[in-house]
């Protein structure tokens, strides 16, 4: 895949896309979405509406556009959770700021293109988007769509309670956020490749009930496989932290440039150190059930800038608007 319709790829298809769950209907979806089913099947171009298939991408959205001074601004609404791209044209150099966070715009090619972190406890509704561009001010609101989150509760021994009261917490996941650089080229060659062979067993963004202690957000996608699974790097990169963590357990983190990181969490071994540059597909170390874990699995988490973001778009080959 060539740089650009990476790029292409990664600012105008992360965004406002679902990926249809078992038995899911489209009427279901339109309805998530605010939208209709005659709209979700134009955008996608389905013969058949009733013909959808678990595992399916589905655009949910059509690409916004904005008229500039010099271009145009081409983005996909934001929401909870997810990483929104956008594309400006005409400029050479510009940064983003929105729900408090400031953010880089990459030249590639004629424009520019950025990746936006939307945290997955944003309530829905308006926010101010600010565009600084060779000098010049573009603001606009952007309407933060519903992530649509499911709820669960986690039944924990003593001992995990106990470690979710350790005042260390807070220390490790300063840790694990500043491992992450912020800078350099982004280094994806396409769409995130399988960890493990395995089945999904929580889904990002999922609110949590931890015992009787409090609620929050799962902040990963779990895959359940059995003990010893190779876990293998979802995209190259290179690594940043590799150590043992108190929650997160044997654990692996990997840059891939733009602000964007994987972690790899509960592992039983660690076989990469941190400095290594790794492939897509390459061993990281073994699944297994260290750390805050009922059971083995990996949680898997992707952070752009530090805010955790729904890992599932980075798998898909999705269709380009």
């Amino acid at each position: 895949m060539r740089l650009l319709a990476l790029l292409l790829f990664l600012s105008l298809a992360l965004a406002q896309t679902h990926v249809v769950a078992p038995g899911e209907t489209l009427f279901a979806i339109a309805r998530r979405y605010g939208t209709t089913v005659e709209e979700l099947a134009r955008l996608n171009g389905l013969k058949d509406p009733d013909r959808i298939r678990a595992g399916q991408v589905l655009l949910v959205r059509p690409v916004e556009e904005v008229a500039l001074p010099k271009g145009r601004l081409l983005y996909l609404p934001p929401v909870q959770g997810r990483a929104f791209g956008l594309r400006v044209e005409g400029y050479g150099g510009g940064e983003v700021f929105f729900l408090g966070g400031r953010y880089p715009l990459f030249r590639e090619g004629k424009g520019l293109w950025g990746l936006v972190p939307v945290g997955a406890l944003v309530e829905p509704g308006a926010y101010p988007f600010r565009l600084l561009l060779e000098g010049e001010e573009v603001r606009l609101p952007l309407q933060v769509a519903p992530g649509g989150y499911a709820r669960e509760v986690l039944e924990l021994s003593q001992d995990l309670e106990a470690l979710l009261k350790d005042p260390g917490l807070k220390a490790e996941r300063e840790k694990v956020v500043a491992a992450c650089p912020k800078e350099g080229p982004l280094r994806l060659q396409g769409p995130f490749v399988k960890p493990l062979e395995g089945r999904t067993t929580s889904a990002f963004g999922t609110r949590r009930r931890y015992g009787t202690l409090f609620t929050s957000y799962h902040e990963g996608l779990d895959f359940a496989a059995p003990l010893g699974t190779p876990v293998r790097a979802v995209a190259p990169g290179r690594v940043v932290l590799s150590e043992r963590l108190r929650v997160r357990g044997e654990a692996v983190v990997l840059a891939h440039g733009a602000g964007l990181c994987t972690g790899y969490w509960h592992l039983a071994e660690r076989r990469v150190r941190v400095g290594e540059e790794v492939k897509a597909g390459e061993v990281l170390g073994l699944l297994g059930n260290t750390g805050l874990s009922t059971g083995p699995h990996l949680h898997l988490e992707v952070r752009l800038f530090g805010v955790p973001v729904d890992p599932a778009p980075f798998f898909a080959r999705l269709p380009l608007p």
